[in-house]
C-alpha cells in the first residue's frame, strides 16, 4: 500500500511538473526589454561641415541631459552612442552599420551632413532603422525611403526662395552658378536653375568645387569674364568663405547669393568680403514662447546663442522620445509613430511630417551688413 502511495505521489509530481513547463512553454513569447534606451548619433564633428556639426551636438546633448535628469523615457535613461563621420559618407556608413548589427539601434539622429544621409539611406530601408536628420539639406533626401526622415526643412525650399528673391527682389537675370560637388551641391544647383529659368532668368556659366577645396582663383578667373549680374555659390562657411575673399583679391564684383551661411567661420575667413551676401534660411524665431527657456539653457551651458540647427538638434531627441513613448522601441513603430506626428511644438517651430518624412518651415532672407548676419525678409 505505501508503495503504491509512493508511486501516485511521484505521478503527481511529474505530472504538475510537466504542466508547469507546457504553460511556460505555452506563454507568448516577449522580448527582452532594454534597460537603456540606446539613441545613436552621426554627426560631422570634424571636416567641412563641422561648424553645423557642433551646434547640432550641442543641442543634442543639451536635450539628453534635460531627458536623463527628468526621468528618461518610459523611466528608462538614454543612452547617446556619438560616432564622427568626419563629412565622410564612407565613414557614416561604417558607423551606421555598427550601430545597426552590433548595438542593435533602432534609431540614429543623423548623419547630418548631406551625402552621409543619402549614403546611410538604403541601409536604413533595408534594415528598417530610422535615420533622423537635424542637417541634411539636400533635396534628394525626399525621395529616400519610408524610414528617412528630417526635422531640417528640404534645401528645395530654400533654393526657389533665393531664385525668387534674386529675379523679383534683386532684379538679377544672368547668374552663374559654382557649387561642391557632393548631394548637397548638387540638389540645390538642380533646384535653383530650373527655377530661376522658369521665372525668366538665365544661367550664363556653370562650374562645381571639391569638398575641402580652399583655392578658388583659377575658377574665379575663368568665371569673371562672363560678368554675371550674380554668383549662387553653394558649400559650407569655411570654403565659401575662402571663395569670397579670394574673389574680393581678384577684383571680381557681383551680388554673391549663397545656401545657409549662418555661421561665424564664414566672416572670420572672408572679412568684409561677405558684406553684402544673400541666402535663405529657415526661420529659428529665438523669442519664441516654445524656445525661450531652451536659449537660456542652450547660453548657459555653451556660452553662445543658439541656432536653427542647434534648435533642430534638440528637437530631434524629443522627437525621438515622443514616438517612442506613443508607440515601442523598434524601428518600425518608431517610423511609423514619426508620421503622425502633426504640429508638435518644438523650440524650432511647430514640426509636421509629411509623407516623404520632411517638414515645412517658414524661411528668411539674410545678409550680412557690418560683419553681422541680419535678417531681411
Amino acid at each position: 500500500m505505501k508503495k503504491t502511495t509512493k508511486i501516485w505521489c511521484s505521478i503527481s509530481i511529474v505530472a504538475v511538473v510537466a504542466i508547469a513547463v507546457i504553460l511556460i512553454v505555452l506563454q507568448p513569447w516577449k522580448p527582452k526589454q532594454p534597460e537603456v534606451i540606446k539613441i545613436g548619433v552621426i554627426n560631422s564633428l570634424t571636416g567641412s561641415a563641422a561648424p553645423y556639426g557642433e551646434n547640432i551636438q550641442n543641442g543634442i546633448n543639451l536635450a539628453v541631459e534635460e531627458i536623463n535628469s527628468d526621468g528618461g523615457i518610459i523611466g528608462k535613461k538614454i543612452e547617446l552612442l556619438v560616432e564622427d563621420d568626419g563629412t565622410d559618407p564612407k565613414i557614416a556608413v561604417t558607423a551606421f552599420t555598427k550601430f545597426i548589427n552590433i548595438e542593435k539601434i533602432p534609431v540614429v539622429i543623423g548623419p547630418s551632413s548631406s551625402s552621409s544621409a543619402m549614403a546611410c539611406a538604403p541601409i536604413a530601408n533595408d534594415t528598417e532603422t530610422v535615420i533622423l536628420s537635424p542637417g541634411a539639406a539636400t533635396p534628394n533626401l525626399t525621395e529616400a525611403g519610408d524610414y528617412v526622415f528630417r526635422n531640417r526643412a528640404p534645401g528645395q525650399l530654400e533654393a526657389i526662395k533665393i531664385a525668387e528673391y534674386a529675379f523679383y527682389n534683386l532684379k538679377l537675370r544672368n547668374v552663374a552658378i559654382f557649387y561642391i560637388n557632393t548631394d548637397y551641391g548638387v540638389g540645390f544647383k538642380d533646384i535653383f536653375k530650373s527655377n530661376f529659368e522658369e521665372l525668366g532668368g538665365k544661367i550664363i556659366y556653370l562650374d562645381s568645387f571639391d569638398q575641402g577645396q580652399d583655392n578658388f582663383k583659377t575658377q574665379i578667373s575663368k568665371m569673371k569674364p562672363y560678368n554675371p549680374d550674380g554668383v549662387y555659390v553653394l558649400g559650407v562657411p569655411i570654403e565659401v568663405g575662402h571663395f569670397l575673399k579670394q574673389s574680393k583679391e581678384l577684383g571680381f564684383k557681383t551680388i554673391f547669393l549663397m545656401n545657409n551661411m549662418n555661421d561665424p567661420n564664414l566672416i572670420s575667413i572672408a572679412g568684409n568680403a561677405a558684406e553684402g551676401i544673400y541666402f535663405a534660411i529657415p526661420m529659428f524665431d529665438s523669442f519664441d514662447a516654445n524656445a525661450q527657456e531652451f536659449v537660456a539653457n542652450y547660453t548657459k551651458a555653451y556660452g553662445k546663442t543658439p541656432d536653427m540647427l542647434a534648435a533642430n538638434g534638440y528637437d530631434a531627441v524629443y522627437l525621438i522620445k515622443y514616438a517612442i513613448e506613443h508607440s515601442s522601441y523598434d524601428g518600425e513603430s518608431i517610423k511609423n509613430a514619426l508620421y503622425q506626428v502633426k504640429n508638435y511644438p518644438g523650440v524650432s517651430g511647430s514640426i509636421t511630417f509629411d509623407q516623404n518624412g520632411d517638414v515645412i518651415k517658414e524661411l528668411n532672407i539674410m545678409t550680412v551688413k557690418n560683419g553681422e548676419f541680419v535678417v531681411i525678409e
